[in-house]
């Protein structure tokens, strides 16, 4: 599943922009979304089910951008997008850890998985019955 298309990255910074980066290659800015996409949902497997059911999720249409916009520098990209990139990272982790809520297109928040439950007997290893050890 991709959450950004080209026309968001244009939209988002400019048809120019893409292009140059882009370059002659038509299938490198759909390659670059799939590695971002590939990232957000590596970050946010163990949070949510994927793929996540709807079809936009803004906060994550501007995360994927930010890492396809990084992804499509050749050398050394400018400070502006590394810090967008970097700034797109942290958003997955707080989405993961659940420090920030994930809203679908009409602002509901999107369930996330339900914590693991351990079951079984207590630990019999604990500071008390080593003590004698």
């Amino acid at each position: 599943m991709t959450y950004a298309t080209r026309t968001d990255m244009e939209a988002r910074f400019g048809a120019e922009e893409a292009l140059d980066l882009a370059g002659m290659e038509a299938g490198r800015i759909a390659s670059a979304l799939a590695d971002a996409a590939a990232e957000i949902d590596a970050a946010l497997a163990a949070a949510f089910r994927l793929p996540l059911a709807g079809s936009s999720w803004p906060r994550l249409v501007g995360i994927a951008c930010d890492l396809a916009r990084r992804a499509l520098y050749d050398d050394v990209s400018p400070e502006e997008v590394t810090a967008r990139a970097e700034r797109a990272q942290a958003a997955l982790v707080r989405l993961a850890s659940g420090e920030e809520a994930l809203l679908d297109d009409a602002g509901n928040p999107v369930p996330r998985r339900d914590k693991a439950v351990r079951g079984g007997p207590a630990p019999s290893l604990t500071s008390d019955t080593l003590a004698g050890l």
